[in-house]
């Protein structure tokens, strides 16, 4: 797992994370115990020299400082408790540790279809005035896999160089409206998948980017990760 007992954590709220809000929440706490199916017992989180009983059921994102570099991983909060006069929480893991460096933006898991091409050192210069209507265009599927404000991780077939430069199109649905986005993106890393021939696991990094566009894509991804809260909780 990576984890000991003792290992630091930082904790924000994925809220806030999602929203990308400019005055985070950071709750100290550290690890107790760990436990069998993923779940940790952690000591109740300090905020300004105060403890905070943080609310059961809460997602929050955990960072862990271990031997092995920042940890990260979503947890959701089951349960909180007195032991003497120590206060404690159990948390839930929600997904694999990944070591990452501080993030701008959260990374939203995802499975969506779109296609991408790459873009001549022309193309990128003009920035969207440059006529493309006498060029044949071959575009290739792609399967994203996560998504942020700052870029997407994806699959594909296109075995791609480190900083190429590709548009990716894809379309989001956030309640009743469909944006449909064409992209411009840095690759930041391509690596063949073991076990499938042809395929590439790919990060890219948005690059001139409105902020409108930026906007949008956080929200839907506030709002998918409510929609799924709604579900966990029976309320949908």
């Amino acid at each position: 797992m990576g984890l000991s007992i003792g290992n630091k954590i930082e904790l924000v709220k994925l809220e806030q994370i999602i929203r990308n809000d400019s005055n985070k929440k950071v709750f100290s706490s550290k690890i107790c115990d760990i436990m069998p199916k993923n779940v940790l017992q952690i000591s109740m989180p300090i905020y300004e020299g105060k403890i905070v009983p943080l609310n059961v059921n809460d997602k929050y994102s955990a960072c862990f400082y271990t031997d092995k570099g920042l940890l990260q991983t979503n947890v959701l909060i089951t349960s909180r408790y007195r032991s003497g006069n120590l206060f404690f929480l159990e948390v839930t893991m929600l997904g694999n540790l990944e070591k990452v460096q501080r993030r701008e933006f959260y990374r939203y898991k995802c499975i969506m279809n779109g296609k991408m091409r790459i873009v001549s050192d022309e193309e990128y210069e003009k920035n969207g005035a440059y006529d493309l209507s006498n060029q044949v265009i071959t575009w290739s599927d792609l399967k994203i896999i996560d998504i942020s404000g700052g870029g997407l991780k994806i699959v594909s077939k296109m075995d791609l160089d480190r900083n190429e430069i590709v548009m990716v199109n894809f379309k989001i649905s956030i309640l009743d409206s469909v944006h449909d986005f064409n992209l411009m993106a840095r690759i930041l890393s391509s690596n063949a998948i073991a076990g499938h021939s042809g395929l590439y696991e790919q990060r890219l990094e948005f690059l001139k980017m409105d902020q409108e566009d930026r906007d949008i894509i956080v929200k839907f991804i506030f709002e998918s990760e409510r929609q799924n809260r709604a579900k966990e909780s029976g309320l949908k």
